[in-house]
């Protein structure tokens, strides 16, 4: 059904381009989701690319994308618009996001391609000869085990963390350089004009012209100086192959520099974090579709990164994603980079960051725990959530049990895969087994969300220290005096507390978030969002969210607030914009919780004297 745009003078368009599919949603000047188009890969191009989920599965763990396979998809969802009577010509503004890390490799030719596209012509038969490979790989890949080694050997993981904001992962664009160049395809890589995030292809695409790579997303390489903002050039010599430790070139072999300036130059400037426009929409697009030929086209970012962007996130908050994984962002204006989580630039606020966390063990860990209880308890319906529920709903204070549920090999502890559980006796922790210390089934399904929670709020904690404080608006705030207090008796009890061999301080264990965001699935149970509600104790509240197509919104929201920003001629703070059009008690879904945070203070000690002492490495 087509929809009526009669009374909208200002659309804009967020792109998503993600592993299965590629998304455009439709916005108007006051954010309000239009109409959303799609195309999933695997429907229409399963036979021509030969991908299943949207990538193709090669040998030793690699996972690419066919390139031309997202040029077809961009030609098909613009024409199902036309198809659709879209008004191409009331579009002032696009952005969008991309899957994160992957890598686009162009020829030599790509930009006098790029900018001589015919008309109603596809783009990918049009744009065969633009790449120097037809593929790009996925994040999924894992086929670069010998390259993170290669950098963490030259450079160590807590330093590459310090430097780059990430250790070295094997789906990060600098390790899939360095295979490409050194392993993979060294001549494709000598014909490389330039490298592409997958952001920044989609922008380049758009404008008719290869683009810069965007600053926040650029981050996301292990090759980028972020208190520095420029390239490093260690990082850059391993992602060329030329470095003296790892490759044996030395820094006076003429190799060396040329190596580095070579991949410096293939990569190309990284523009920095703005609302300017990358440039005006190519003419085949004008020519194609309709646009508008002076439709400004806005940096695209990452997948995670325009997530943030699609809800009104300010310093201090917590997006919490609850799904076969958990992952949780955090906006924070303070540099605390570690190996065990990662540090972005922040798409739309020059001086914060987004700091991630990621769990493989989310929803799996937690359907184990409740399987148990259902057997113990005599449950017909073994997916029942209801009496792991009911444990919950009644659990009022912390018991001082607690576990380490790993059914998978974690990342955040790094461990294998590992059930320990423990308990807090006498003021020491000990080791137990099911049904010895007074631990039983029951308390698992406490003892998994509680665990879970505290994780996250040891690792929270340094990004929301020293950031902006807004816990003085909240009534119920402890003093300092209090905090203190608290401190010196947790301190007393556990002694100097580590998180992933870095000693905790009485600012990252007193920091509270500001406001807390739940997402997927798990976050439809207000069972376990209220205890870990309780356990996160946001000072500014909890909020329960539906955020369908976050990545598309987010690229559309970023357009809108750098179209305005263009119109005003300075920078609007990102926050201000959208809090003006979104209103967050009436819009969210805010939830109440009893405040436990400072009883699982002794929680927070016991779960990293845990990690410290009885986890398996």
């Amino acid at each position: 059904m087509t929809t009526d745009y009669s009374e909208n003078e200002k659309l804009f368009l967020g792109l998503d381009l993600s592993t299965q599919q590629l998304k455009i949603i439709v916005t108007d000047e006051n954010l309000l989701p239009l109409k959303t188009y799609h195309v999933e890969f695997d429907a229409e191009f399963k036979d021509k690319y030969k991908v299943t989920k949207g990538v193709v599965n090669g040998d030793d763990g690699e996972v690419i994308s066919p390139v031309a396979m997202w040029l077809d998809s961009l030609n098909y969802v613009f024409n199902s618009m036309k198809q659709d009577k879209f008004p191409f010509g009331k579009v002032v503004g696009i952005s969008g996001s991309g899957q994160q890390h992957g890598s686009v490799y162009w020829s030599k030719q790509a930009n006098e391609l790029l900018s001589d596209l015919k008309p109603n012509e596809d783009l990918a038969e049009q744009l065969k000869d633009a790449f120097s490979w037809e593929y790009s790989p996925n994040w999924q890949d894992h086929s670069t085990l010998k390259e993170a080694d290669a950098f963490h050997e030259a450079v160590g993981k807590e330093n590459l963390a310090k430097i780059t904001g990430s250790r070295a992962h094997l789906r990060f664009t600098g390790l899939q350089i360095r295979k490409f160049a050194t392993r993979s395809h060294p001549e494709e890589y000598a014909e490389t004009s330039r490298i592409s995030l997958v952001s920044s292809f989609l922008t380049s695409v758009l404008i008719g012209q290869v683009a810069g790579l965007e600053e926040s997303d650029a981050c996301g390489m292990n090759l980028y100086d972020i208190t520095k903002s420029e390239y490093n050039e260690e990082l850059l010599a391993l992602g060329a192959g030329v470095h003296p430790k790892i490759d044996g070139v030395e820094k006076s072999d003429p190799k060396y520099q040329e190596g580095i300036d070579d991949l410096r130059e293939k990569l190309g400037d990284i523009t920095p974090i703005t609302y300017e426009a990358s440039g005006d929409i190519s003419k085949y697009f004008v020519d194609t579709y309709g646009f508008n030929k002076d439709v400004k086209v806005y940096s695209f970012t990452g997948d995670n990164l325009a997530t943030i962007l699609s809800l009104p996130l300010q310093p201090n908050d917590c997006l919490i994603s609850l799904g076969t994984s958990t992952t949780v962002l955090i906006i924070t204006e303070n540099y605390q980079p570690s190996s065990q989580y990662h540090l972005f630039k922040h798409p739309t606020m020059p001086e914060s960051y987004m700091g991630m966390l990621c769990y493989c063990n989310g929803s799996l860990a937690r359907e184990k725990a409740r399987d148990e209880v259902n057997k113990k308890h005599g449950v017909s319906d073994h997916k029942s959530w209801d009496k792991f529920d009911e444990i919950l709903d009644n659990s009022k204070n912390f018991n001082h049990k607690l576990g380490i549920y790993f059914p998978l090999g974690e990342i955040i502890p790094q461990a294998p895969a590992q059930t320990v559980r423990a308990v807090l006796e006498d003021g020491k922790i000990v080791a137990c087994d099911m049904d010895s210390h007074g631990f039983t089934v029951d308390d698992d399904a406490n003892a998994i969300v509680e665990s879970q929670t505290l994780s996250c709020r040891l690792r929270a904690g340094p990004m929301l220290s020293n950031s902006s404080d807004s816990s003085s608006d909240n009534e119920s705030s402890e003093s300092t005096k209090d905090l203190e207090r608290i401190y010196s008796d947790l301190t007393k009890k556990f002694g100097d507390l580590y998180t992933d061999g870095k000693k905790q301080s009485f600012e990252s264990l007193t920091a509270r978030p500001n406001r807390c965001y739940y997402v997927g699935g798990a976050s439809n149970n207000p069972s376990i969002i209220k205890k870990m509600g309780s356990i996160f104790g946001p000072v500014n509240g909890n909020y329960k969210v539906e955020i369908p197509n976050a990545c598309a919104l987010g690229g559309a929201y970023k357009a809108s607030w750098s179209y305005a920003c263009e119109q005003k001629g300075k920078m609007i703070s990102y926050g201000e914009y959208i809090n003006k059009l979104f209103d967050t008690n009436d819009e969210l879904d805010q939830f109440k919780v009893d405040d436990r945070w400072v009883e699982y203070f002794e929680g927070v000690g016991m779960l990293a004297k845990m990690e410290e002492t009885l986890l398996k490495h």
